[in-house]
């Protein structure tokens, strides 16, 4: 018998209160990938101090009053140099680096998607983010196992549509939980 798949992928992570200090202490993650190599999500509920006219500007795209000006998220610390944006996925799109997570979304990491943006003409819907978080092969598993995350299913209004401040309790929600009600002590039963 064929051991079944439980892939994280295109599902929420919350940072559970035991992390405490830790610096991924209330942090929400999408999971972009997950397989034997290790796995990668994009931080979605933390925002830089810049929004999209502003990065625009620094890359030296230029930009006309179609432009939709948002946040730009801290993604991670792995590349953070890097600007990843979550988008719904669309099978007419035709971006340079482009990885469709799901049969709904899409991360797109070239320029092309920016300078679209730019002018009013890339996707109506975008979490753009500088970096990523990245795990080991088992590391999430471990982690998860140990119960530093908490496990939700994916929910795109929460991720387009929620504010910042908002989205972790909004994803618990959809299994539940309130958060303030977590104890920062875990155990296993």
């Amino acid at each position: 018998m064929k051991k079944q798949s439980s892939s994280l992928k295109n599902n929420f992570l919350i940072s559970m209160p035991v992390l405490g200090d830790n610096k991924y202490h209330d942090t929400m993650v999408y999971i972009c990938h997950q397989g034997e190599y290790g796995s990668m999500g994009i931080i979605i509920n933390q925002e830089y101090n810049m929004d999209l006219e502003t990065m625009l500007h620094h890359l030296k795209i230029s930009t006309n009053e179609n432009i939709l000006n948002q946040p730009i998220y801290h993604g991670g610390d792995v590349q953070n140099d890097r600007g990843f944006i979550l988008h719904p996925h669309n099978s007419k799109d035709n971006w340079l680096s482009s990885y469709k997570v799901s049969e709904d979304l899409s991360l797109t990491s070239s320029v092309d998607i920016l300078e679209a943006m730019a002018i009013g003409k890339g996707p109506t819907s975008t979490l753009i983010a500088m970096g990523y978080i990245g795990w080991g092969p088992g590391e999430l598993e471990s982690e998860i196992i140990n119960n530093l995350w908490l496990n939700c299913p994916v929910n795109l209004d929460i991720i387009f549509d929620v504010a910042a401040d908002d989205k972790m309790q909004a994803a618990a929600s959809l299994i539940g939980v309130k958060l303030d009600s977590l104890t920062s002590h875990s155990g296993k039963a």
